[in-house]
C-alpha cells in the first residue's frame, strides 16, 4: 500500500493554501501562517475542502492532520467537513488503499506513520 505526503507545512513550498467550498450562508478563507493552512469558516453549517488541485493520482483516500494532532479523513470523493471556526491543517497524506486509513488507526499509529517523509 502506497501512502504519499502531499502537503507539508508551514513552509508549504509545493502548494498553495486552499479554501473550502462554502454553501449558501457560509464564508470560508484560508491564509498561509507559520503554524500551517489557516481556514476560517463562517455561518452556520459545514464548509467542504477538497483536495488541492491537480488531485493526486491513484488515491483512494486523504488524511488531513490538523495542528492539534486530530485528523480529518476524506470521505468517498476525498473531500472533508470543515466546521465554522478556525481550523489549521498542517499536513495532507494520500492513501492508495482506503483500508490502510482504518488499519493504521487499529493499531493506533499516526496516519502519517508510513509516509515518504516518516519512514517506519
Amino acid at each position: 500500500m502506497r501512502i504519499r505526503n502531499l502537503y507539508d507545512p508551514p513552509t508549504m513550498d509545493d502548494r498553495a493554501p486552499v479554501t473550502p467550498w462554502a454553501p449558501s450562508g457560509m464564508t470560508a478563507s484560508s491564509k498561509t501562517t507559520d503554524e500551517g493552512c489557516e481556514i476560517t469558516a463562517t455561518g452556520k453549517g459545514w464548509c467542504w475542502l477538497y483536495p488541492p488541485e491537480p488531485y493526486p493520482d491513484g488515491l483512494a483516500n486523504v488524511v488531513w492532520q490538523k495542528k492539534d494532532g486530530s485528523y480529518l479523513v476524506g470521505i468517498d470523493n476525498m473531500t472533508v467537513p470543515i466546521p465554522e471556526g478556525v481550523t489549521v491543517l498542517t499536513r495532507l497524506c494520500g492513501f492508495n488503499d482506503r483500508s490502510l486509513v482504518t488499519l493504521l488507526q487499529n493499531a493506533g499509529l499516526p496516519l502519517v506513520f508510513a509516509a515518504t517523509d516518516h519512514p517506519y
